[in-house]
């Protein structure tokens, strides 16, 4: 790009082109007519500006803009706009339960907007109850109608009340209102325990019945269905005594369990048709199982310390977690596009991405015997502490958003010295959220929050000179 001056006044750089200071972004000649012609190419960021006299005669100065507009800045190309150094991620709080000893077992997000678990007691001679936590850590409990329940699963049901199993009831499935009132339906098999509950594609509630702890003759070892009405159908797994434990709805349309003893990974349609897949590790003890961001299913392997992953046509990965014995119970899809999972013995909450990377992070409490987790509300995750008797809570890292920031002034053409110039400087995405500021080399001209991406200041006290100015964006939460 070119621009033309007029021949200056007695300035050494100006009347000899070879005596002008060379730099990287600006390079000049003479033209046929004995004019200056400057030649400019972009410089990451840098706005430059070239404040003249006229003429002798002229009576005043000119402002010309000498460079290109660019991305800013020279030192940083790219700014993210999430926090440079932080964790990526850390546990923010952890609130007690209320009554000593419940054993916290599972959590699940309430329809409501605050979080929901389960509290077993302990030992199991004590009534169980249910918990719900506001996002602020404010718990109530509600006990169960059944005396010296335990209830274990718990999920939200498409009636906007909560759904949860009752171990140790003589076989009941419990149904909590967001208010607190509690209903039961007892099970045909009166001698199964429920375990794990999910909301199934088709409306109704799917649960698992164990079996590994019967000592009645009429095992559970089956997969129950209850519609909103609370009539119950169960349908019993091919493998026997399988210790079928927690279930969760496929992306594929079918409900899948895991099945403890028997050490494999169970597929049941809607129409209650079986198919089972054995899990390589032996003795694995899958635990807990959800379906994960990428169409497949994965599940945690207690015994076998492994995650695992399992494709809708039964093709089975695993990975294996860094901390030995680390005791991986619940699971569940983050909003950040990975799994989080707990570690019982470990003691820490650990993240695996699709591709299988995975990375761990130590809870406070000493020995919390971590069990259920769930995602909350504004990207936080939290969890049952069963033998700290606390829920916990902890935040997801901020995704770094790259954006590139850009100065534009107005006018661009030649203004008289003392004349107002409006510098704008802009960001991309518009979306980000933080602080722009406008610099003339390292004098800062005004800065200001980005509205719609932009930030606007006007000036009128350029000395004459050359100007570089630059615009910085600074997010909200750097």
């Amino acid at each position: 790009m070119h621009r033309r001056f007029a021949p200056a006044r007695s300035l050494q750089a100006f009347n000899d082109a070879e005596d002008w200071p060379i730099n990287p972004e600006i390079s000049l000649r003479r033209s046929a007519e004995s004019q200056m012609l400057l030649t400019t190419r972009a410089n990451f960021g840098f706005h430059h500006l070239t404040v003249k006299p006229r003429r002798p005669g002229s009576g005043g100065a000119v402002l010309r803009y000498v460079g290109t507009i660019a991305l800013a800045g020279l030192l940083a190309l790219m700014v993210s706009a999430g926090p440079a150094a932080a964790a990526p991620g850390i546990v923010t709080d952890e609130y007690p339960v209320p009554t000593p000893g419940m054993n916290p077992f599972m959590v699940t997000a309430g329809p409501d907007g605050n979080l929901w678990f389960t509290e077993g007691g302990d030992p199991v001679g004590v009534t169980g109850k249910i918990g719900r936590i506001t996002p602020s850590g404010t718990v109530t409990e509600f006990p169960t109608a059944t005396s010296l329940s335990y209830p274990i699963g718990i999920t939200a049901g498409p009636d906007g009340n909560l759904w949860f199993t009752e171990y140790n009831s003589n076989g009941k499935i419990g149904k909590i209102t967001p208010d607190g009132v509690i209903t039961e339906y007892q099970l045909p098999t009166r001698t199964s325990d429920p375990i794990g509950i999910t909301a199934g594609p088709d409306g109704n509630l799917w649960f698992t019945e164990d079996s590994q702890y019967s000592e009645f003759g009429d095992y559970g070892n089956k997969i129950g269905k209850i519609t909103l009405a609370g009539v119950i159908t169960e349908y019993t797994i091919p493998t026997a005594a399988s210790d079928p434990y927690f279930i969760t709805a496929g992306p594929d349309g079918n409900l899948w369990f895991t099945e403890r003893v028997g050490n494999k990974i169970g597929k049941i349609t809607l129409a209650g048709v079986f198919t089972e897949y054995s899990v390589p590790t032996a003795a694995s003890d899958p635990y807990f199982i959800t379906a994960g961001p990428d169409g497949n299913l994965w599940f945690t392997e207690s015994s076998g310390n492994k995650i695992g992953k399992i494709t809708p046509a039964g093709v089975i990965t695993e990975y294996p977690i860094p901390t030995a014995a680390s005791d991986p119970r619940g699971i569940v899809a983050g909003a950040n596009g990975t799994l989080w999972f707990t570690e019982r013995s470990g003691n820490k909450i650990g993240s695996i991405t699709t591709t299988g990377t995975i990375t761990e992070y130590s809870v406070p409490t000493a020995s919390s015997g971590l069990t259920g987790i769930t995602a909350g509300p504004n990207g936080t995750l939290w969890f049952a502490e069963r033998s700290g008797n606390k829920i916990g809570k902890f935040t997801l890292p901020t995704p770094a958003i790259s954006s590139s920031t850009v100065v534009v002034a107005s006018p661009s053409g030649a203004v008289v010295e003392g004349a107002a110039v409006t510098l704008t400087g802009q960001v991309s995405p518009v979306s980000a959220v933080g602080t722009i500021a406008i610099f003339d080399g390292t004098t800062s001209l005004g800065s200001g929050a980005a509205n719609n991406g932009a930030f606007t200041v006007s000036t009128s006290t350029l000395a004459l000179g050359r100007h570089s100015l630059t615009a910085r964006f600074t997010p909200a939460n750097a």
